[in-house]
């Protein structure tokens, strides 16, 4: 069944690559205080304690669930370079941008979860004349990467005007950019028609993950769009790439949830490694700088939940319930004791997550230009 389809992360995964704020606005303004509903509070060496023996087997056999209207090689009569175009004008992008590869990934989630994949996320107004997702709280400045889709889609109509749907250009994009990342190469399914309304009071309704979300409130929302417990951790592991500001995340290490004391999950070392990176605490400018989620910003692997298990470091108040909560903990584990878990699983999931809710057949349109409909 389709989502009534009106048109935020994650999220981000996962959801989650911050942009800088302009120093000259000030103090930070955001709309929530982070603050963790997740009654957690141990101290930094109270990680659950877990019988390997039983802890269930992370599934690595099953796939995770495809829509059927998607195919291989969508384009092979109507525009048969499809994804060759695709995957060469992003590797160029990647070139001159290896941050691409994050704000990629972290599009094509912001787009699939808040009404299906449909590239209503990349459109600049609607024609009902209400905002569009872009300019919500959740996104706006948070995105990065609708220009790179611009110039993307010029190449594409170059060769193959009005054929290839931007949303099939986003997933491409994104499947190029797993590869890059050092992702097994797979070819990515088409198919998708692109959504011709985007609203951000549709992304605003609890359709995309807070940074300051409880545990409940992030199982709920994955839970609705159909993945599980263990497929809400794998995408949260897209964290393995790109960055956060610190303004996500740097109450955490001084006045978490109001106490002026540090979140007593960290331990000191992480503490002292966040107030190092995000200097000037209580001033406009210790918003902007730039933290890795880990030391491999590029690369799609393990790390992440290393950090997790070995280290006890998470920056988003997100990440750090999917190491303390004991239904969670048990996957992380496993993610980061087995190399090559992650490497198999997260494209699987990725393949579910950009096949959520799309539009297909005659359904919406095919847009010339992405930031605007045809009409």
């Amino acid at each position: 069944m389709k989502m009534t389809r009106i048109f935020v992360v994650t999220l981000s995964l996962l959801l989650l690559l911050l942009a800088p704020s302009k120093a000259e606005e000030g103090p930070p303004i955001l709309p929530f205080h982070f603050h963790s509903l997740f009654p957690f509070l141990g101290n930094s060496d109270d990680l659950p304690e877990i019988d390997p023996k039983k802890v269930p087997p992370v599934d690595q056999t099953a796939p995770a669930e495809v829509s059927k209207s998607l195919k291989l090689d969508f384009y092979k009569s109507s525009c048969p370079n499809a994804e060759k175009i695709v995957a060469d004008a992003f590797r160029e992008i990647v070139k001159a941008n290896s941050g691409a590869i994050a704000n990629f990934i972290r599009l094509q989630f912001h787009d699939c979860f808040v009404n299906g994949c449909d590239a209503s996320i990349l459109l600049d107004y609607s024609p009902s004349g209400d905002q569009v997702e872009k300019s919500s709280q959740f996104n706006g400045l948070l995105l990065k990467g609708a220009d790179m889709m611009d110039e993307i889609k010029t190449k594409v109509e170059a060769q193959c005007p009005g054929v290839v749907s931007c949303a099939d250009i986003l997933a491409f994009a994104t499947n190029e950019a797993m590869t890059l990342a050092g992702m097994p190469a797979q070819k990515p399914l088409g198919g998708r028609r692109d959504a011709t309304v985007s609203l951000a009071t549709v992304a605003e309704a609890n359709n995309l993950p807070l940074p300051n979300w409880s545990m409940e409130q992030m199982v709920e929302l994955f839970n609705r769009k159909g993945f599980n417990l263990e497929e809400m951790v794998i995408l949260l592991g897209a964290h393995s790439v790109g960055i956060a500001h610190c303004d996500a995340f740097i109450e955490r290490a001084n006045n978490f949830n109001g106490t002026g004391k540090p979140d007593p999950t960290l331990t000191p070392e992480v503490v002292e490694e966040i107030k190092k990176s995000c200097p000037d605490y209580g001033t406009p400018q210790y918003r902007n700088p730039p933290v890795n989620f880990d030391a491999t910003p590029t690369v799609l692997d393990n790390l992440f939940f290393k950090d997790m298990v070995n280290r006890r470091r998470t920056l988003l108040i997100t990440d750090s319930h999917i190491l303390e909560d004991p239904r969670t903990f048990p996957v992380v584990q496993k993610l980061a004791n087995d190399t090559e878990l992650f490497t198999k699983r997260f494209p699987e999931v990725m393949a579910k997550l950009t096949a959520l809710n799309v539009i297909v057949g005659q359904e919406g349109e095919i847009r010339k230009i992405c930031r605007s409909t045809n009409a």
